[in-house]
């Protein structure tokens, strides 16, 4: 239990740069969308999201490369990640059975313009919970 807590502490200098840029990027997206900071808070807790939040995070994912033309990019996704995984091939190996599983699975309702927000987010923390930027 004492090791498991400090695995987590001890962050991966690389990832902490990445979570950083994903905050700045969401934070610019907030403002794209006209959200709020209260919108900008649903996103610790899981999908699906409010319109606003789910907005932002079309937005991030859009700038990002998981979501091109409104749906969800398989190649997009792997190209974010692989940084991230790529000196464990046991994680690589995991990414990329999230990334067709996600390719596989969304449907692209849109009943919504922000709909692939909520998709998208929806499929990876299924398969990829480690992926929520929770807290």
């Amino acid at each position: 239990m004492r090791r498991k807590l400090l695995n987590i502490k001890a962050e991966n200098p690389f990832t902490s740069v990445v979570r950083k840029a994903l905050i700045n990027t969401a934070r610019s997206c907030m403002v794209h969308v006209n959200a709020t900071q209260e919108d900008l808070e649903y996103l610790r807790k899981d999908p699906p999201f409010p319109e606003k939040a789910s907005c932002i995070v079309k937005c991030l994912l859009e700038k990002i490369g998981v979501v091109k033309n409104n749906k969800y990019s398989k190649s997009g996704f792997m190209m974010v990640v692989t940084p991230l995984v790529f000196a464990n091939k046991k994680k690589l190996d995991h990414m990329k059975t999230v990334s067709e599983n996600c390719e596989s699975e969304i449907v692209h309702k849109e009943s919504s313009p922000c709909d692939a927000g909520n998709e998208v987010t929806t499929c990876i923390f299924k398969y990829a919970p480690e992926l929520h930027l929770r807290g």
